[in-house]
């Protein structure tokens, strides 16, 4: 249904457009179609409105995958800006993978903000926030990439409260798991390659 309602938009964009219909409009012209026509406003209205309540659910399912209290965020007026935009364009000129094409982008929109976000409430957990994420693999990446602290335990929290690279590696892949996979099964392995990207010795790397 989605596709369809793509398809006859670009045409009701493409007759307004004229002689432009097969080149890809620029920021201004988006919003001046969105104005002049009020059925394609409608439809970049209702796409961003599905697409932003699908990502704030995906991003409660997170925040309660790791036992955050915190709330779970959701697009800010830029992001929203930029998925009204993000819609428009898929449809002047129509994209050939239409709503794929679309969903890739929209992926984006709040990515590195929502990795930067979900890493810094990491960072303000305690031990036991590790312990659940990993499970039986916990005391084996605790005792191979967290160093003894001066009360001879050996910590993950640690870690990261001293490790500014670590940090930074798991913000990365934070934010390419937000657009590449959104599996939350495979996301203790990605935390897990964190540790490993920056504690593994360079001579075992």
């Amino acid at each position: 249904m989605l596709d369809q309602a793509f398809v006859a938009a670009a045409a009701a964009v493409a007759v307004a457009r004229g002689e432009r219909a097969t080149e890809p409009a620029d920021v201004e012209e988006l919003r001046a179609l969105v104005e002049q026509l009020p059925e394609f406003r409608e439809l970049v209205g209702t796409v961003v409105g599905e697409a932003e309540r699908w990502a704030h659910a995906g991003a409660t399912e997170l925040w309660t995958f790791f036992g955050l209290t915190t709330g779970a965020p959701g697009w800010n007026d830029a992001e929203q800006s930029g998925a009204r935009l993000l819609v428009a364009r898929a449809c002047a000129p129509l994209e050939a993978d239409g709503v794929e094409w679309l969903r890739a982008r929209m992926l984006r929109l709040a990515a590195e903000r929502w990795a930067a976000q979900l890493t810094e409430e990491l960072c303000r957990r305690d031990e036991d926030l590790w312990r659940r994420v990993f499970g039986e693999r916990y005391d084996m990446i605790r005792t191979r990439y967290a160093p003894r602290t001066a009360w001879r335990k050996r910590e993950l929290s640690n870690v990261l409260a001293t490790d500014p690279s670590t940090v930074d590696a798991i913000r990365r892949r934070l934010a390419a798991w937000f657009v590449q996979s959104r599996d939350l099964e495979r996301l203790p392995t990605e935390l897990e390659a964190a540790f490993v990207e920056t504690r593994t010795p360079a001579r075992l790397a």
